[in-house]
């Protein structure tokens, strides 16, 4: 319909516009991709762009994802979940469709991709750090990323530092180096900032892989000082994480971390010698009197009351309460009680757990979190809402479904149902709210779709990486090892943010490597 020229530029508008909108949450990123098969359709040529898929293996492999979770739908049984899924997995077959029948990206304009892309990222990550320091002080870690999960937050902007390593090594001008290594600097700050803790993990291994060809070239005193910077990085992580597991685990020496049994007025504490759960050093269980704090709470806020019925109202109120005292070094009682202010009300009411909890940083929190679920776990007692001890039960609920269904999965609808039924049927100790997906890619296709799906996974996903190997973009390496270790953790495919984060970037690289390889041949 339009010029050749025209088509050209709503289709560099389109990729730009998603390289940018996938930072964005899901309205831009689900935009670009209308104009992208918008300017497709309208743009014809079809019988030539089905030549060259229908002679394309390479389309095909990639696409075989998308086709098997669609034969997934032929025996499922909640055909409105699975048709959710096949609707998320669309991209992967249309976004292959649009690379494989158009002019690849020139350097320039590859580049320029790039930006859009970091450009993004920055205004992603500004916006989360302006909401969660300035605007809401009190937000929690899970809450510090406002358009994607905090874990998909953490993929991206792995990807963002490693374009700009690229940038960086690639520019000429010495001014150019100064402002992506700014832009670098930023983007480690953030996953810092912001309590990214996959992100962080991903950063580190990425780095065990990237540094020794990075420095391979570089001047002596270089590596000296990169080797220096490492060591000392590596060393004050692991001094800071030791201090907040000290300051959680070192039992604080003082009288209220000794069972009592009467308080100041003689009502008797309840003291439990079995759990040995502390908050900042102090135990939790001890020197508590229950009939106190039920009524002074309940004097204080009756709209907020709890009690300690077999069928329990608000327990929680009580268990944070206890937890908070704790932490502050107190006894549980009325007058330990009347010592709190105002803010540590609010503080209780907020289901916050330890007082010093506002105070801290994303990455303080998180690292206290996770040696709470350690200590949880090794002492075997709640894993309810703790992210990694969690994920053992899932990942035992979706091999025993596995087991029951290995050639063909339980269809493209009935991964949760499947896994729901297992956990009732195993007495799992995860509550019903937490009857989650197994997190783990390739658990949770081989729950979908068998061990006939995960092939077919693992073939499209590792054919055109090695057939490709020689003509990949530098950029490709490092964007499919963090790809790779989202999938051991992560149901990386099953949300529009990861499945964007596979299909756009995965077959974009594949796309440039084909065409590259095509002309090389041609020569």
């Amino acid at each position: 319909m339009f010029s050749e020229k025209i088509h050209r530029n709503l289709y560099l508008f389109g990729v730009c516009s998603l390289a940018f909108g996938i930072m964005m949450g899901a309205v831009p990123t689900s935009v670009p991709q209308f104009i992208l098969l918008g300017n497709w359709i309208i743009e014809g040529d079809f019988k030539r762009k089905w030549h060259q898929l229908k002679s394309n293996k390479l389309f095909w492999i990639i696409s075989s994802l998308f086709f098997i979770h669609l034969i997934g739908l032929l025996y499922t049984s909640d055909l409105n979940a699975g048709i959710k899924d096949i609707r998320i997995k669309l991209p992967l077959l249309f976004l292959a469709m649009l690379f494989f029948t158009t002019k690849p990206l020139d350097k320039k304009e590859f580049k320029f991709l790039l930006i859009c892309f970091l450009v993004g990222s920055f205004v992603n990550t500004a916006w989360c750090l302006l909401y969660n320091f300035i605007l809401h002080t009190s937000g929690t870690v899970r809450d510090a990323s406002r358009f994607m999960s905090h874990i998909r937050l953490g993929l991206y902007l792995n990807v963002a530092i490693a374009c700009c390593i690229y940038f960086i090594s690639n520019s000429v001008k010495y001014s150019y180096k100064i402002f992506f290594g700014v832009v670098l600097l930023y983007f480690i700050f953030v996953l810092f900032a912001l309590g990214l803790a996959s992100g962080i993990i991903n950063l580190l291994v990425l780095c065990l892989f990237a540094l020794p060809v990075l420095l391979f070239k570089q001047k002596n005193y270089i590596k000296i000082i990169s080797i220096i910077a490492i060591i000392s990085f590596s060393y004050f992580g692991y001094k800071f994480i030791n201090s907040v597991f000290n300051s959680q685990h070192s039992l604080h020496l003082t009288e209220n971390n000794i069972p009592q049994k009467f308080n100041s007025i003689g009502h008797v504490y309840l003291n439990d010698d079995n759990l040995t759960q502390k908050e900042n050093g102090n135990y939790v269980f001890i020197n508590i009197q229950p009939d106190e704090l039920k009524s002074e709470w309940q004097r204080r806020f009756p709209a907020d009351s709890f009690c300690y019925a077999p069928v329990s109202h608000n327990l929680q109120r009580y268990y944070v309460l206890i937890r908070y005292m704790a932490s502050k070094g107190l006894n549980k009682d009325s007058l330990s009680l009347s010592m709190l202010n105002d803010e540590d009300f609010i503080n209780i009411k907020n289901d916050v757990t330890n007082y010093l909890f506002p105070q801290w940083n994303f990455m303080h929190k998180r690292i206290y979190e996770f040696v709470w679920e350690y200590d949880e776990f090794i002492n075997e007692r709640n894993i309810n809402g703790h992210s990694l001890t969690m994920r053992l039960y899932f990942w035992k609920a979706a091999i025993i479904v596995i087991k029951k269904n290995s050639l063909f999965g339980v269809g493209t609808g009935d991964v949760q149902s499947a896994l729901d039924k297992t956990y009732v049927e195993t007495n799992s100790p995860l509550n019903e709210d937490w009857y989650k997906r197994p997190h783990n890619q390739f658990l949770t296709i081989t729950v979908a779709l068998g061990l006939f799906g995960l092939l077919i996974f693992l073939f499209s996903f590792l054919y055109p990486i090695i057939i490709l190997r020689k003509y990949f973009h530098a950029l490709f390496w490092p964007y499919c090892l963090i790809l790779s270790l989202s999938f051991i953790l992560e149901d990386t495919l099953e949300t529009q943010a990861g499945l964007t984060f596979y299909a756009f970037f995965y077959v974009l690289f594949v796309s440039r490597a084909f065409f590259k390889k095509q002309q090389n041949l041609g020569d």
